[in-house]
């Protein structure tokens, strides 16, 4: 018998890897298959992020955070700018009203720049930085809502944004628009007063207006060297009573502190100015409590001390005293730390009573030291055997 036609075999063979070949060929990448084009990377300034804007007075004051970076995360150079934008807006025509988009494009359109923030507001290559801008016109630019005319009676009502632009002309997003109504301000509170006591600043100022008012109050704190704080008021919630206790502060450091009274509860804030500042220069003169439970006791060839620790929140240690016999003087012996209320007196005499007395320091500079504790004695005797149990501290 003739052998088999290789040829239809090998045709067969290359039928039956077809299939496969061509699956592993549509898989593969790079096939030469074209997708949609791309549009190139747009490298352009960070936009301004968390903007807020608030009334003091007859002032609007815009504040943001700035990236101070590219959208590639390269840092601005030097030349960069913030532009502040103002718009005039409408009951219809505001952040919830309509939609992002459409508010943004209208911005767009009307909004004109109220000021462009230049290197010197803006120090370059500083991430993070802060933008405070106090539009002072902000009354004055525009009467108020006309009726008549579809708008609504009411208020001034402005939205703002900021936009940054490179050196090289390059313009970020414009943050997303914020509105105020701009109101008449409330009078200043006056008359503000301040006291230190220990732990505490205590600030009380006039009510300067009619009790029929209801007006509510918000306390604002700087330390010296910063601008005016238009940051969060220091107090929680808004004060009903013309009074306020500060325990948020820090020893050794100066502060000023002013109040200002609200227009409304409902954000924005909107304020009057504030009162005159009041300068505070917090000292630490309080001592801690005198330290209690002292008890002395013989161990070995030592005597040891031991009391009760002190739950002062500014420990910083104790200060042990010795004297020699009730007719001597108390002297310094040594010290202990804050989390270690015991000492050893190493150097006790043999036969030789000694009073002892433990006092509390705290952290201030000099540090307050508290009264002393109560006495207590103890002698060392002449022949201590080392084997010998320790006597009971106290004992005279």
């Amino acid at each position: 018998m003739a052998p088999p036609d290789p040829i239809p075999a090998a045709r067969l063979l290359r039928r039956s890897l077809l299939p496969a070949a061509l699956a592993v060929s549509l898989a593969l990448p790079g096939c030469g298959k074209k997708g949609p084009p791309r549009a190139p990377l747009r490298i352009v300034p960070a936009a301004a992020r968390d903007v807020r804007v608030r009334q003091i007075g007859g002032a609007v004051v815009v504040a943001a955070q700035l990236p101070g970076t590219l959208t590639d995360g390269a840092p601005l150079l030097a030349g960069s700018a913030a532009r502040v934008l103002r718009m005039r807006a409408t009951a219809t025509l505001t952040p919830g009203a309509v939609s992002p988009r459409y508010l943004a494009r209208q911005f767009e359109k009307e909004a004109r720049v109220l000021a462009t923030l230049g290197d010197d507001a803006l120090p370059p290559a500083t991430p993070g930085r802060p933008l405070l801008f106090r539009d002072r016109d902000a009354r004055a630019a525009a009467p108020p809502r006309d009726g008549a005319r579809g708008r609504g009676s009411g208020p001034p009502l402005f939205l703002y944004a900021i936009q940054i632009v490179d050196s090289e002309g390059r313009r970020s997003d414009l943050s997303p628009p914020v509105a105020i109504e701009i109101v008449d301000p409330p009078p200043a509170p006056a008359g503000l007063k301040a006291e230190t006591a220990e732990g505490e600043v205590r600030l009380a100022w006039e009510e300067g207006a009619p009790a029929a008012e209801d007006y509510l109050y918000n306390v604002y704190r700087r330390q010296a060297g910063q601008e005016a704080d238009v940051g969060a008021p220091i107090n929680p919630e808004p004060l009903a009573e013309p009074r306020h206790l500060d325990r948020g502060f820090r020893y050794g450091e100066t502060y000023f502190y002013s109040v200002r009274r609200l227009a409304s509860r409902a954000p924005p804030l909107r304020e009057s100015e504030g009162a005159a500042e009041v300068e505070v220069a917090p000292r630490d003169v309080y001592p801690p409590r005198q330290p209690t439970g002292l008890a002395v006791a013989v161990e070995g060839r030592v005597i040891k001390l031991y009391w009760f620790p002190s739950e002062e929140a500014d420990l910083a240690g104790y200060r042990v005293y010795r004297r020699r016999g009730p007719a001597a003087e108390f002297v310094l012996l040594g010290e202990a730390g804050a989390a270690e209320p015991s000492f050893v007196d190493q150097t006790a005499a043999p036969g030789v009573r000694y009073d002892y007395a433990v006092a509390a320091i705290d952290s201030a500079s000099p540090p307050n030291e508290s009264a002393r504790s109560q006495e207590q004695s103890e002698t060392l005797p002449v022949d201590t055997p080392e084997e010998a149990p320790a006597a009971p501290g106290g004992r005279t």
